[in-house]
Protein backbone atom coordinates (compact mmCIF):
# COMPACT_ATOMS: atom_id res chain seq x y z
CA UNK A 1 0.00 0.00 0.00
CA UNK A 2 2.92 2.19 0.77
CA UNK A 3 4.74 1.72 -2.88
CA UNK A 4 1.35 2.06 -4.76
CA UNK A 5 -0.43 5.22 -2.53
CA UNK A 6 2.74 6.69 -0.50
CA UNK A 7 0.67 6.11 2.92
CA UNK A 8 -1.76 4.33 4.34
CA UNK A 9 -3.72 6.99 5.04
CA UNK A 10 -3.31 8.35 1.27
CA UNK A 11 -5.16 4.39 0.66
CA UNK A 12 -8.03 4.86 2.82
CA UNK A 13 -8.78 8.96 1.88
CA UNK A 14 -8.39 7.47 -1.79
CA UNK A 15 -12.20 5.80 -1.61
CA UNK A 16 -13.90 8.90 -0.73
CA UNK A 17 -11.66 11.10 -3.08
CA UNK A 18 -10.04 12.79 -0.18
CA UNK A 19 -13.16 14.67 1.19
CA UNK A 20 -15.18 13.06 4.13
CA UNK A 21 -18.43 11.63 3.45
CA UNK A 22 -21.32 14.03 5.63
CA UNK A 23 -24.35 12.28 6.46
CA UNK A 24 -27.62 14.33 7.67
CA UNK A 25 -28.79 11.73 10.02
CA UNK A 26 -31.32 13.33 12.00
CA UNK A 27 -31.86 10.05 14.68
CA UNK A 28 -29.25 7.52 16.18
CA UNK A 29 -31.79 4.73 14.36
CA UNK A 30 -30.78 6.06 10.71
CA UNK A 31 -26.97 5.56 11.20
CA UNK A 32 -25.84 2.18 9.63
CA UNK A 33 -23.39 -0.69 10.45
CA UNK A 34 -21.99 -0.88 7.27
CA UNK A 35 -22.12 1.32 3.77
CA UNK A 36 -21.68 0.01 0.52
CA UNK A 37 -18.08 1.71 0.55
CA UNK A 38 -17.23 0.02 3.58
CA UNK A 39 -18.05 -2.93 1.70
CA UNK A 40 -15.41 -2.25 -1.39
CA UNK A 41 -12.62 -0.62 1.00
CA UNK A 42 -12.91 -4.00 3.06
CA UNK A 43 -12.92 -6.30 -0.16
CA UNK A 44 -10.14 -4.39 -1.00
CA UNK A 45 -8.29 -4.86 1.64
CA UNK A 46 -8.84 -8.65 2.05
CA UNK A 47 -7.50 -8.64 -1.84
CA UNK A 48 -4.95 -6.77 -0.49
CA UNK A 49 -3.80 -9.47 2.69
CA UNK A 50 -5.56 -7.99 5.60
CA UNK A 51 -7.50 -9.64 8.24
CA UNK A 52 -10.91 -8.97 10.03
CA UNK A 53 -11.34 -6.14 8.00
CA UNK A 54 -15.12 -7.15 7.50
CA UNK A 55 -17.57 -3.99 6.58
CA UNK A 56 -18.73 -3.05 10.11
CA UNK A 57 -15.17 -2.89 11.20
CA UNK A 58 -14.14 -0.29 8.17
CA UNK A 59 -17.46 1.47 9.00
CA UNK A 60 -16.47 1.77 12.14
CA UNK A 61 -12.86 3.06 11.57
CA UNK A 62 -14.46 5.42 8.56
CA UNK A 63 -16.36 6.74 11.80
CA UNK A 64 -13.25 7.34 13.85
CA UNK A 65 -10.41 8.45 11.29
CA UNK A 66 -12.95 11.30 9.89
CA UNK A 67 -13.69 9.83 6.52
CA UNK A 68 -17.02 10.02 7.44
CA UNK A 69 -19.22 12.21 9.67
CA UNK A 70 -22.04 10.56 11.15
CA UNK A 71 -22.59 13.15 13.93
CA UNK A 72 -26.34 13.88 14.50
CA UNK A 73 -27.18 17.22 12.93
CA UNK A 74 -28.30 18.01 16.10
CA UNK A 75 -24.91 17.33 17.85
CA UNK A 76 -22.80 20.08 18.31
CA UNK A 77 -19.67 18.57 16.77
CA UNK A 78 -21.49 18.07 13.40
CA UNK A 79 -21.29 21.88 13.13
CA UNK A 80 -17.49 21.36 14.42
CA UNK A 81 -16.64 18.82 12.13
CA UNK A 82 -18.23 20.49 9.03
CA UNK A 83 -16.13 24.08 9.83
CA UNK A 84 -12.89 21.94 9.66
CA UNK A 85 -13.91 20.76 6.52
CA UNK A 86 -14.22 23.81 5.27
CA UNK A 87 -11.23 25.40 6.89
CA UNK A 88 -9.31 22.26 5.22
CA UNK A 89 -7.85 22.79 1.69
CA UNK A 90 -8.43 20.70 -1.33
CA UNK A 91 -5.18 18.10 -1.83
CA UNK A 92 -7.14 16.63 -4.80
CA UNK A 93 -6.22 20.46 -6.69
CA UNK A 94 -3.07 21.17 -5.16
CA UNK A 95 0.55 20.37 -6.87
CA UNK A 96 3.75 20.31 -5.76
CA UNK A 97 4.82 20.88 -2.13
CA UNK A 98 1.64 22.04 -1.16
CA UNK A 99 -0.03 18.27 -1.60
CA UNK A 100 2.32 17.52 1.09
CA UNK A 101 0.66 19.85 3.44
CA UNK A 102 -2.48 17.93 3.38
CA UNK A 103 -4.45 17.92 6.47
CA UNK A 104 -5.51 14.98 8.23
CA UNK A 105 -9.56 16.22 9.62
CA UNK A 106 -9.49 12.66 11.12
CA UNK A 107 -6.84 13.64 13.12
CA UNK A 108 -7.99 16.84 14.05
CA UNK A 109 -11.64 15.62 14.72
CA UNK A 110 -10.53 12.85 16.92
CA UNK A 111 -7.82 14.98 19.01
CA UNK A 112 -10.67 17.35 19.37
CA UNK A 113 -12.59 14.77 20.78
CA UNK A 114 -9.86 13.35 23.20
CA UNK A 115 -9.37 17.03 24.46
CA UNK A 116 -12.88 17.80 25.41
CA UNK A 117 -12.95 14.84 27.44
CA UNK A 118 -12.55 15.11 30.81
CA UNK A 119 -11.11 12.61 33.32
CA UNK A 120 -12.16 14.36 36.46
CA UNK A 121 -15.78 13.13 35.91
CA UNK A 122 -14.51 9.60 36.52
CA UNK A 123 -13.59 10.32 39.57
CA UNK A 124 -13.78 7.60 42.75
CA UNK A 125 -14.12 8.77 46.74
CA UNK A 126 -10.98 7.49 48.51
CA UNK A 127 -11.09 9.33 51.36
CA UNK A 128 -11.33 6.54 53.96
CA UNK A 129 -10.95 1.92 53.66
CA UNK A 130 -14.61 1.69 54.79
CA UNK A 131 -15.72 3.43 51.35
CA UNK A 132 -13.62 1.78 49.34
CA UNK A 133 -14.15 -1.40 50.52
CA UNK A 134 -17.86 -0.55 50.55
CA UNK A 135 -17.36 0.32 46.55
CA UNK A 136 -15.49 -2.89 45.56
CA UNK A 137 -18.05 -5.55 47.96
Amino acid sequence: IVEEFGSFDNYCWSFVNHKPIVNGFRYPRQVPVKTPKAEVISKDMVRRGFRSVGPTVIYTFMQVSGITNDHLVGCYRFSECLAVMEETPDVSKTEGKDADRKLDIGRLGLAKAVEDLSVSSLSIKTDSSDEVGAMLA
